[in-house]
């Protein structure tokens, strides 16, 4: 692994599934079988999405040559839960270096909103979350403590209190996936993320696999029973 590497929600994540498929992507840059073309799809429109959030939130609503329905029913809901006036920063990309915490991640949506803080992630899954799962998720531990670790540098005048964080899944506007933080939860989050970053570099090329379901999907299956 480059030295000049930063952890993110997807590394990180990916070594709790898999410690072996964590080595495989991360470290000797091998890549699993080839994605199934319905899996692509997905992942393509959702890229193509938060590219048209990224402009509209920027001021520029000029979708108008998208003839994929999906992606226009996803903007009408965007613009009907987020008015064009909302203030807002959007993809704003976080890294930082200390206390043995080198981690970066890219936020979709900043909005300070009541005077507050809140991220907002997009999500397009076909499935309804659960705030209860997505609140223990790593994705929310690395977006709010990044967040917490730097925010005075976007917004000065607030406090970690003020931080908050949304799901907001298109394909259910309805249900919502709400977040708050505080102290207590970021020193929480600190030290799980600082022991999963300590645990990774304590393996450096010992790294186990799971022998769960996840082998099954993964896409090395078949590279891993050779060696």
């Amino acid at each position: 692994m480059e030295k000049s590497f930063y952890y993110s929600q997807n590394s990180l994540g990916t070594f709790q599934r898999c410690p072996k498929m964590f080595e495989y992507i991360y470290i000797d840059g091998i890549s699993g079988r080839g994605v199934d073309p319905e899996l692509k799809k997905s992942i393509e429109r959702g890229t193509d999405f938060h590219i048209l959030a990224e402009r509209y939130f920027n001021g520029m609503k000029d979708y108008f040559y998208i003839r994929d329905e999906q992606l226009l029913e996803w903007m009408d809901v965007l613009e009907k839960r987020y008015p064009e006036k909302v203030d807002c920063k959007s993809e704003v990309e976080i890294r930082q270096d200390k206390d043995e915490i080198r981690l970066m991640a890219k936020y979709d949506l900043l909005i300070i909103e009541d005077d507050k803080i809140k991220i907002v992630d997009f999500k397009t899954n076909k499935n309804p979350y659960n705030v209860g799962v997505m609140e223990e998720s790593i994705q929310t531990k690395v977006y709010m403590f990044l967040l917490g670790e730097n925010f005075k540098k976007i917004f000065p005048k607030k406090k970690i209190n003020d931080i908050s964080m949304e799901y907001f899944q298109l394909n259910y506007p309805g249900n919502k996936i709400f977040i708050e933080y505080n102290e207590k939860k970021h020193e929480k989050n600190k030290k799980i993320l600082k022991e999963l970053i300590g645990e990774i570099k304590k393996n450096k090329k010992n790294f186990f696999i799971k022998n769960n379901e996840t082998c099954e999907k993964c896409g090395f299956e078949s590279f891993c029973k050779k060696n």
